[in-house]
């Protein structure tokens, strides 16, 4: 009778190990290490900039209270430390707000690093091949370009928000800016990340459709320009304002930190009139009379509107990026065949 024996350990056939993310991620971030260190610098040095502007802010407000002077004091002995103060103020709170510029444009420079080295420029050498050979489908391949720059550019992205939100209080303490200024809007709150996931989509999408590295890179910034302009010039309508009615020539009751949308004046038939209409007349009264203007409106937003705002732009902003990523993944299988 036979008898069943266990094969030799060398002669057992493994078993295909699963294939993850793991392999593609780390050559990827391996061949753009040098990027990614150079954009990793770039966020440490804005954010060592930011702090620094922070604690001078707090030093010179603590040296002009020691001082014993206040901005409206009238003593001749305080005016030359007073104007030395607000200058100084003055060139401290600046550096937020060019912070907030750069965190506003890094996006684009994102977007075109993803469309040009990342992924037109395989297309143009015809690397992507090899990686397709390698335990790589088409569909890791593009997966591990989209999931490794979105975590590493995200989380700095949220970092350098953070950072500049714990500044500019400290640096606008005699300059602030207002919460609706656009650069101080679109850098706060949670529209930046959603601005660097947008962009990221727009450039792999338009990294597939172009397959040319300068193009690819010119037409992500362009694109992640024009969804940028178009929200800034929409972004009073993504939310119901409030409207003040007043009697003529009257001071409004809304907030002062409110952000006037619109105002002008009223007829009878409750029809809307421009606020400069009749400014040209030398009796704006009587000309305004004869139109049948009997009341001042103005609309706003009030600071409490700043999250309602935020939140839906950036739904808007997240649904844009899930479309360009749905579309990248056509466009691959359209490639790929």
């Amino acid at each position: 009778m036979s008898t069943l024996t266990p094969p030799k350990p060398d002669t057992v056939t493994a078993a295909p190990s699963r294939v993850t993310l793991r392999g593609p991620v780390r050559v990827l971030l391996r061949v753009h290490r040098r990027s990614l260190w150079g954009a990793g610098a770039l966020l440490a040095a804005m954010t060592a900039v930011l702090v620094a502007a922070a604690l001078r802010a707090d030093r010179l407000v603590a040296d002009f209270a020691n001082s014993g002077c206040t901005r409206s004091g009238s003593d001749r002995a305080c005016f030359q430390p007073t104007r030395d103060y607000a200058d100084s103020m003055l060139e401290v709170s600046r550096i937020p707000d060019y912070a907030s510029l750069a965190l506003i444009l890094l996006p684009a420079v994102f977007g075109a690093f993803v469309a040009g080295p990342l992924i037109a420029r395989e297309w143009e050498n015809g690397t992507f091949r090899l990686s397709w050979t390698q335990s790589v489908s088409p569909v890791q391949w593009l997966t591990a370009r989209l999931a490794a720059p979105a975590v590493l550019i995200v989380s700095g992205t949220v970092a350098l928000t953070a950072v500049l939100a714990w500044v500019r209080p400290r640096t606008g303490a005699e300059y602030p800016t207002a919460w609706y200024e656009w650069f101080s809007f679109t850098a706060s709150g949670t529209i930046p990340a959603a601005n660097a996931l947008l962009a990221l989509a727009l450039g792999a999408l338009i990294g597939l459709v172009l397959r040319r590295t300068v193009p690819a890179m010119a037409s992500a910034v362009v694109a992640y320009g024009v969804v940028t302009v178009a929200l800034y010039n929409t972004r009073e309508l993504l939310w119901p304002g409030r409207t003040d009615v007043h009697t003529l020539f009257r001071s409004h009751g809304h907030p002062r930190d409110a952000w006037t949308i619109d105002l002008g004046f009223l007829t009878d038939t409750g029809d809307r009139l421009p606020a400069g209409t009749c400014a040209s007349f030398p009796t704006p009264r009587e000309c305004l009379s004869e139109l049948g203007a009997t009341r001042q409106f103005t609309e706003y937003h009030p600071a409490s509107h700043y999250w309602p705002l935020q939140l839906v732009e950036t739904g808007i902003l997240l649904a844009l990026a899930a479309l360009a990523v749905f579309a990248a993944f056509r466009v691959l299988r359209r490639l790929h065949g």
